[in-house]
């Protein structure tokens, strides 16, 4: 999946679009700003991939173990990647924590369904961030 299918995705699907929209916003320090919806997708494409493809999601864990992975797993690929995505490591850490968040607080069925859609779509690459 690349940039653009991505974001064909996640306008295709509210369940999608609000968690990362708002996990996007998330991100607003001083110095960085997301304003548009391309710069939403540019932050959130290689955090979401990541997240959804290397951590998974929250309810096919136990919500505690989840959280400690999350934490541990996302700060390291900051750390080592962020940079080389492109991305703002602060703004990243906080994107990633609000993404982590909403998927926390999914518990509607259909929106489950939508997030596990996207991470076989996400899965069927060879893992590896594309533009």
């Amino acid at each position: 999946m690349n940039r653009n299918e991505f974001a064909a995705t996640i306008a295709a699907d509210p369940n999608l679009s609000g968690p990362i929209e708002r996990a996007g916003q998330a991100a607003r320090t001083g110095q960085y700003t997301v304003v548009a919806e391309a710069a939403v997708i540019a932050l959130m494409f290689p955090i979401v991939k990541y997240v959804v493809v290397q951590i998974g999601l929250p309810w096919l864990y136990e919500l505690k173990r989840y959280s400690e992975l999350e934490r541990q797993k996302v700060h390291q690929w900051i750390d080592e990647r962020s940079r080389a995505e492109g991305l703002d490591p602060d703004a990243a850490e906080t994107a990633s924590r609000a993404l982590c968040d909403e998927l926390e607080r999914t518990t509607d069925a259909s929106a489950r369904a939508s997030w596990e859609h996207l991470a076989r779509l996400l899965k069927a690459g060879d893992g590896e961030v594309t533009d």
